[in-house]
């Protein structure tokens, strides 16, 4: 994630081997348009339409460096590429995962900017039926537990198909899942977009 976009160092791949060998550290350095969210949109604006299954595990610390101060955001804890991306991600059926890990520059180190940075990432992936992983403002001693918990995630996803009552125009309708079986718990997305009659 850079200047607002994602570079792609390998594309999608089922082999874990290569994509393993196309993983680099971080330039550190968020560019111009330092936001996680411009950058996830990015990327789900570059996929090829397709029927498969979507997530994304972002490993940032969540600070949008575009519209982080107060100044450049009013009132709002929280910036609106955030907004943004949970309706491109809803719309495109893509679930949005993330883990802390501690940025770099002043605002890293800012309790007010780390505390919105992973507001943000939990409404993203909250919004969208991730989960978000962190602890405090410390870099996590391994990342370990967190994958194993997404891997668990992942491994009792389900698809679930019902017809939505579309309206005059598309957007997103809310959705809530519950179920009568006791001890089970349901993720899922608020919403879910619905093209117009």
């Amino acid at each position: 994630m850079r200047n607002g976009t994602v570079q792609i160092a390998q594309e999608l791949t089922k082999d874990h081997a290569q994509a393993a060998k196309a993983l680099r550290l971080p330039l550190a350095s968020p560019g111009v348009y330092g936001s996680p969210y411009l950058s996830v949109m990015d990327l789900m604006r570059r996929w090829p339409d397709n029927s498969n299954r979507r997530e994304v595990l972002m490993v940032t610390d969540g600070i949008d460096r575009l519209h982080g101060w107060p100044s450049h955001r009013g009132f709002s804890p929280i910036g609106p590429d955030v907004d943004s991306a949970s309706v491109v991600a809803q719309r495109t059926g893509t679930i949005i995962h993330s883990i802390y890990t501690r940025g770099v520059g002043r605002r890293a180190g800012n309790f007010w900017e780390v505390a919105n940075g992973q507001n943000a990432m939990a409404k993203l992936a909250d919004a969208t039926g991730g989960q978000a992983f962190f602890l405090g403002m410390l870099n996590p001693v391994s990342f370990r537990p967190y994958l194993e918990t997404l891997q668990s995630s992942l491994d009792n996803r389900y698809l679930l198909t019902f017809s939505a009552m579309p309206g005059k125009k598309p957007g997103l309708q809310d959705v809530k899942l519950t179920t009568e079986v006791a001890g089970i718990a349901l993720d899922s997305a608020n919403s879910v977009w619905v093209q117009a009659r």
